[in-house]
């Protein structure tokens, strides 16, 4: 996908998101590691960056709630996916598993690869770090300490690897978007994400859900979130296949503007071939 060559990301250099959005937009782009994710969307939002890559969902722990909340916000949409397997490497500059006494990581990949830790290495301690990165980091400094990373991070740092694929579950994948200004043209294979609430009333969420299957609409997702304007108040995101400018879709579109009190276009842009 060509985008400009300036792009914010959920940081520090190494992590999986900045793996991620080397795929989707070059190793020659400019790449700004920035600490949070709301900082990513604050980024593209101001133009600093003209674009963006953050996490939004984890095929094992589910939604990344903080892009999505960001998402519903406004005024940056998304522009592209990929999805990009998790592959947890042990790093270290230990010669043996034996010599290591600690094990840094962020506490989610720490939880991923905590059997095959009890198997390998029982005598170290687990260290919580802010990010896989920041735990290579802090392991290219300890020769008796080991971090749980990626390859790319490994050798961003140089410290070498010394087990890889230690993940306990063997399917594990991670969707990232690609944020812009504006979404992304018309491709024939595209996904649209929406935002939608419904009225407070008996059968409203079957009506809405009939618009799509009236109009051959597959939802390939559907998940509710807090709105976060009055408690107990929640709105729908969806993940529908086809681009809002197909025929079906803006269909579709058009009569749930009517039925429902929130309608909001997060984004369409070509659906993710891995």
């Amino acid at each position: 996908m060509a985008v400009e060559a300036h792009v914010a990301f959920l940081g520090p250099a190494g992590t999986f998101t900045h793996e991620a959005a080397r795929v989707l937009c070059g190793p020659n782009a400019r790449y700004d590691a920035c600490s949070t994710i709301d900082a990513v969307f604050d980024a593209v939002r101001r133009k600093d960056a003209p674009n963006g890559v953050v996490p939004i969902e984890n095929s094992t722990e589910g939604s990344v709630t903080q892009a999505l909340d960001c998402l519903l916000a406004g005024d940056v949409r998304i522009a592209g996916e990929m999805v990009l397997d998790i592959v947890h490497c042990l790093a270290s500059h230990a010669a043996t598993i034996a010599e290591i006494e600690r094990v840094y990581s962020h506490p989610q990949a720490l939880a991923q690869c905590r059997r095959w830790l009890a198997a390998n290495v029982p005598q170290a301690r687990l260290v919580d770090s802010p990010s896989t990165a920041a735990a290579v980091r802090h392991a290219a400094g300890d020769h008796r300490g080991a971090a749980i990373g990626s390859r790319f991070a490994a050798a961003l740092h140089g410290v070498p690897v010394l087990h890889e694929a230690i993940q306990d579950a063997e399917h594990n994948a991670t969707r990232f978007a690609l944020l812009a200004p504006h979404d992304a043209a018309r491709t024939g294979d595209d996904k649209t994400t929406i935002a939608f609430a419904v009225h407070d009333e008996r059968g409203a969420l079957l009506r809405v859900l009939e618009v799509f299957d009236e109009n051959r609409i597959n939802l390939s997702r559907i998940e509710s979130r807090p709105s976060k304007q009055r408690a107990w108040d929640y709105v729908f995101i969806a993940d529908l296949e086809g681009h809002r400018t197909d025929g079906n879709v803006a269909r579709a579109l058009t009569v749930l503007e009517k039925k429902c009190p929130m309608l909001k276009n997060l984004g369409s842009y070509p659906r993710f071939r891995g």
